[in-house]
């Protein structure tokens, strides 16, 4: 086993969010890899396999538990790829094999960083939150109706990890976790987090589901976002 660390989401280390990309050759008993994601404490940890040429079993873990996916991981986990593995090449393409679906992500080399994308694959729209239950969200999140775009709907969006997707037009920096049963809520609704998003400034928040945490940037929010976007017109396909 052998262990890397990136810092996803920015050209520079020690910033953007931080990563822990271990290597292992055999099975590992899933309780062991939540004890080495405790220890490592970034937020997240992803172990790979490989299974081919460019081909990963992968999985994603919090401190707190295991993900069927998250983005930061498997951007970080091309680049490292590249760097380790394929350092003599240009770019890269590697496949992912998660606990639910198998996806594809490349890495460019940019000087002394990695540029890295992926393609998370089709959305799923699991439904929008109205009436007494929107007001329940937003008291948790310390909004109010007033804070709200007028015509897009508050809706769970999916690309692997499902999110509340609550469009504001007023009110991010105040938002906040409020609740403590928040995570309780949001499996009513089928959504693992929420995210706020400002419409207008394209600029959004999201945190672990106690408040304690706020995830610098999140690529699991970031892909069911655009996909909401493009659904409902405010951006093009591309």
């Amino acid at each position: 086993m052998i262990y890397y660390h990136a810092d996803v989401f920015s050209s520079k280390s020690l910033s953007g969010n931080g990563l822990t990309v271990i290597f292992h050759e055999e099975d590992m008993d899933t309780q062991y890899m939540q004890r080495i994601a405790e220890e490592f404490k970034q937020f997240e940890t992803i172990f790979l396999r490989q299974i081919g040429e460019k081909h990963f079993r992968a999985r994603i873990f919090t401190v707190e538990e295991e993900l069927d996916f998250a983005g930061h991981p498997i951007l970080g986990a091309v680049s490292i790829i590249h760097e380790e593995l394929c350092s003599d090449e240009s770019s890269i393409t590697a496949v992912f094999e998660l606990n639910n679906k198998t996806l594809q992500a490349e890495s460019i080399k940019k000087g002394d960083y990695f540029q890295a994308t992926m393609n998370q694959g089709v959305p799923e729209f699991l439904g929008s939150v109205e009436g007494e239950l929107r007001n329940i969200f937003l008291q948790a999140l310390n909004l109010t109706v007033d804070n709200l775009h007028s015509t897009l709907p508050i809706e769970v969006v999916s690309t692997g990890l499902p999110y509340l997707i609550v469009p504001l037009a007023s009110g991010l920096e105040q938002a906040k976790i409020s609740v403590r049963n928040l995570e309780e809520q949001l499996n009513k609704i089928q959504a693992k987090f929420v995210y706020l998003f400002d419409v207008d400034r394209m600029e959004g928040r999201t945190w672990d589901n106690f408040g304690a945490v706020e995830d610098v940037a999140t690529g699991s929010a970031a892909g069911p976002t655009g996909a909401y976007l493009y659904k409902w017109n405010i951006c093009k396909e591309t």
